[in-house]
């Protein structure tokens, strides 16, 4: 493809081939602003060698001076083997605009036996276009008579009425109905939920019942099993009772988790020295006493837990 002697001032199509070029628009009557499809068709006559790309309007004025150019919308068809149809969006930018101008269309014939007039241009013909003003439609405006009136003078800087500081009465008021509002809304939920905090109570002391009556019912399990269902018990109880959310706690987990939520050094130590007795009876059996063990401390955990975060339920 020849770079020598293409023209500067027009776009080329990186079209190689022997071609022949229309154009066409549609609608040719529009108001200014509205949109027209212009198509550009380019049929080869011979095989080619390289097809034609989409020509940039931008580089033809005629086409900038006159249209909007939607660069957005970019469409192109392949009616058949030897056919490529260049759709456009253009907007004409005035109603002075009379036509769709000429395009040029830059190529090179390499069936040319003269090298140096390899390059040919061809132009689309002009196509008629009749651009109508956009309509208008004017509404009657239908108001009182003095909202068409123009105020003058000194009366339109005037202010009508000056700010006044509110009454003590008004400003205690605007400050007290907040606090009031809320203490009225708290006396109507105690009276509409009295039972709230006697029911929370209640399933934490139904947590305890529960795992002390499956501490009881252990010993149905067998004897290499009940030193991990104990510690199953102990943990689900903690879950319940102190909201913890550790699947397996480890001895250390237990002293930081203790110390999160309060607990006496008794408490911590007890704790910790219960899930260091489950380790062993899980990981290190020796006997069925470790498991009977493990029970009694279970037993006697659960209660403390009860005796201190809860004196009045303990059992």
């Amino acid at each position: 493809m020849p770079v020598v002697g293409r023209p500067s001032d027009l776009p080329f199509s990186e079209a190689s081939g022997w071609f022949e070029i229309e154009a066409h628009a549609e609608p040719t009557r529009v108001e200014a602003e509205t949109p027209l499809m212009f198509t550009l068709v380019v049929r080869s006559v011979r095989p080619v060698r390289q097809p034609p790309k989409r020509i940039d309007l931008h580089q033809v004025p005629a086409f900038e001076d006159a249209f909007f150019i939607d660069d957005s919308f970019e469409e192109a068809n392949r009616p058949d083997e030897q056919t490529w149809e260049f759709i456009y969006r253009l907007k004409p930018r005035r109603t002075d605009v009379q036509e769709v101008p000429s395009l040029p269309f830059v190529y090179f014939n390499p069936y040319l036996l003269t090298a140096n007039k390899g390059l040919q241009l061809l132009y689309t013909d002009r196509i008629p276009l009749r651009v109508l003003p956009h309509e208008s439609v004017k509404l009657p405006v239908q108001a009182p008579e003095r909202a068409f009136g123009i105020a003058t003078g000194d009366s339109v800087l005037q202010r009508r009425t000056s700010w006044v500081i509110p009454s003590l009465g008004t400003c205690v008021t605007l400050f007290l109905t907040p606090p009031f509002v809320c203490f009225v809304w708290y006396i109507c939920w105690r009276r509409l939920y009295p039972d709230a905090a006697r029911q929370a109570n209640q399933r934490r002391s139904r947590a305890a019942r529960q795992a002390l009556q499956q501490l009881q019912n252990v010993r149905r399990f067998p004897t290499e099993a009940r030193a991990t269902q104990i510690t199953a018990i102990v943990s689900d109880y903690l879950h319940q009772r102190l909201e913890m959310n550790i699947a397996e706690p480890t001895p250390r987990e237990i002293a930081v988790f203790c110390a999160q939520q309060g607990c006496s050094t008794a408490l911590t130590e007890q704790a910790v020295r219960f899930f260091e007795a489950s380790d062993s009876a899980r990981f290190l059996p020796r006997a069925s006493e470790v498991s009977l063990d493990l029970q009694v401390a279970a037993v006697r955990l659960i209660l403390a837990v009860e005796e201190e975060t809860c004196p009045s339920h303990s059992s």
